[in-house]
């Protein structure tokens, strides 16, 4: 994704009966040919078992089976990272790397719910695409980080009360991620507003600004559609009403990128999901933020 150029790329690939599917290639490591797996006893239906590479045991998911659709006949392992984890995502083939715009990015229909394994859809030329949530999938399958708790003694009281007096902003195009930082949110008794996207919490922040009771806390991950969270922060950063909104770009991507697309856009602080001590100490710093 070549974010300064409001550009995304996406690896597109095929699952079962030839029906095209995407991830971004920010999350993807490389792609290697099937081999055997070795057999995980007690495992997830749809984890296959596991495989060596260069010093990683990876962990491989049939993604056909695992987003209910029929497997098929499976060539090609898809090596992603996600939340600093290697997995391999077994696939029918390779289609093609595809660049587009942001706005050529769109939502998942909201009344889709709970049935959807995507988080968005790609409008090509001949075809839409969908974009899988990943983490999502990874949650129910390995157990993506699904229980992780934090204790209200790692934040004092006084710090505790100065965050419940803040307004705050999450935003995730994942279903699965916005549960998970509402959870922690919600553990400590924190309200919050919540957005789907990058122009749905874009048009949050401004709601809330003209009422005169502004967002101070911007939570939002960085790959979304229709306004990713670098367009996200950078717009924040442009628009008077908006630039002192602290924002924290928390995300699946691995270290290097989130560093990389914080200091360009603007953002006060980049966070590697998912980590809730660490969510909770930069919405503290936040909420001391002048």
């Amino acid at each position: 994704m070549t974010q300064e150029n409001n550009r995304q790329e996406f690896l597109v690939f095929t699952l079962g009966p030839k029906r095209a599917f995407a991830i971004t290639t920010l999350k993807v490591r490389e792609i290697v040919t099937t081999r055997q797996f070795n057999q995980i006893p007690g495992s997830h239906p749809c984890v296959v078992g596991t495989m060596p590479l260069r010093g990683h045991t990876l962990t491989v998911i049939d993604l056909a089976s695992a987003i209910g659709m029929r497997s098929d006949e499976c060539r090609q392992v898809v090596v992603c990272e996600v939340q600093g984890k290697l997995f391999g995502l077994l696939v029918t083939g390779i289609d093609t790397i595809h660049y587009c715009n942001s706005n050529d990015v769109a939502a998942m229909p909201s009344r889709l719910g709970d049935s959807s394994y995507s988080s968005g859809v790609i409008r090509r030329d001949h075809d839409l695409v969908q974009v899988l949530d990943l983490e999502r999938i990874l949650n129910e399958t390995v157990g993506l980080n699904a229980n992780r708790q934090v204790e209200d003694f790692i934040l004092t009281p006084e710090t505790l009360s100065e965050i419940r007096g803040q307004r705050i902003l999450i935003c995730d195009d994942s279903r699965f991620a916005r549960r998970q930082l509402a959870m922690v949110l919600e553990q400590h008794g924190i309200d919050y507003h919540s957005a789907p996207n990058g122009r749905a919490a874009l048009e949050t922040l401004q709601r809330q600004a003209n009422a005169g009771v502004p967002i101070q806390i911007l939570v939002s991950d960085i790959e979304m559609p229709e306004l990713d969270g670098y367009q996200l922060a950078t717009t924040v950063r442009g628009e008077e009403c908006l630039k002192e909104t602290y924002i924290i770009l928390h995300t699946s991507l691995n270290s290097d990128v989130c560093r990389r697309y914080t200091e360009s856009s603007g953002a006060n602080e980049g966070l590697c999901k998912f980590d809730p001590e660490a969510l909770l100490a930069a919405i503290a710093r936040g909420a001391h933020h002048d």
